[in-house]
């Protein structure tokens, strides 16, 4: 984004009339933030969730700024602005609860758990995350606005090497997916049914994920999808084709300014190189993941 959109949202920010012209702009301002996040131009949606949040400050609109503080504590997340995540989205939660606005609460754990498991703590993500699960079971119209904390989970449950709840929050969102029709939910059903599926499963599924990120148009859910792929390939000794798709996720995750993963793309083609010592990083944690998903399931109940 260039320094002349950065400054128009300042000043529009700064100079904003009270009133409803103030809550025009803030809510005009923070879909533009989010549709922006979605479409990869992640600086943009920074400035323009930011510029949104000090319209409504500056109004006095708290129902306004907690909207612009979860979607603002979203994107540090993805960037990897883990202080600043956690301060906004516990100012996001102190609103939501003074305004009973369960939608927001959940999108505010639901940021920071994707900053957690960005960030490779994964406790810290699956402890976030089964919040925001349990608020949109308890409070069904949270739903509309919570929608990636079922995929996040899974993934953490994968790294964990939690079979049982990989599986319960991939049931979760799979009929999420089916009711909305949601490309994006699609390919994350898709994406973690492949982490779940055996090497000989595992392939054809990731490609089908592949189908379906392209659809959705999202940069960060293709790359997402390329790294997954990619690490699990390498694990399998495919170390060609698993570099292919792990430098193309990290040029993504570059061009995003999406520190966390475009780390864990690092590490991964680091281990493939074999330039690095191994550590108890994201590699060796999946290592040990897909030990335990390779013995036999034997929980009380499967949901898959």
């Amino acid at each position: 984004m260039s320094a002349d959109g950065s400054s128009t949202r300042e000043r529009a920010a700064a100079t904003l009339p009270v009133g409803d012209s103030a809550r025009t702009l803030s809510r005009a301002l923070v879909e533009l933030a989010e549709l922006e996040y979605r479409l990869g131009d992640w600086p943009a949606a920074y400035l323009s969730g930011v510029a949104s949040l000090r319209a409504a400050k500056l109004a006095g609109l708290d129902e306004e700024a907690m909207t612009a503080l979860v979607q603002v504590a979203l994107v540090e997340a993805g960037l990897g602005r883990a202080d600043a995540c956690r301060r906004h989205a516990a100012e996001a939660i102190e609103l939501s609860r003074r305004h009973r606005s369960k939608a927001v609460e959940a999108k505010a754990h639901e940021a920071v758990g994707f900053l957690e498991l960005g960030l490779g703590r994964i406790d810290a993500a699956i402890e976030r995350l089964n919040r925001a699960g349990v608020i949109c079971a308890e409070h069904p119209s949270a739903c509309s606005s919570a929608t990636t904390w079922a995929q996040d989970l899974a993934d953490a449950c994968v790294q964990q090497g939690d079979r049982f709840g990989a599986d319960r929050a991939v049931a979760r969102l799979e009929a999420r997916a089916r009711r909305s029709g949601s490309c994006v939910l699609a390919t994350a059903v898709a994406r973690c049914r492949a982490m779940l599926a055996t090497d000989d499963g595992c392939e054809e599924r990731f490609q089908r994920a592949l189908k379906w990120a392209a659809r959705t148009r999202q940069p960060f859910e293709q790359a997402r999808t390329e790294l997954c792929f990619g690490e699990r390939l390498s694990r399998a000794g495919r170390r060609q084709k698993a570099r292919e798709l792990l430098v193309g996720a990290l040029e993504t995750f570059e061009a995003l300014g999406s520190e966390p993963w475009a780390a864990r793309a690092r590490e991964a083609l680091a281990e493939i190189d074999g330039t690095v010592h191994r550590r108890d990083g994201w590699h060796s944690r999946l290592h040990r993941a897909r030990v335990s998903f390779d013995r036999p399931h034997t929980g009380a109940a499967q949901t898959a």
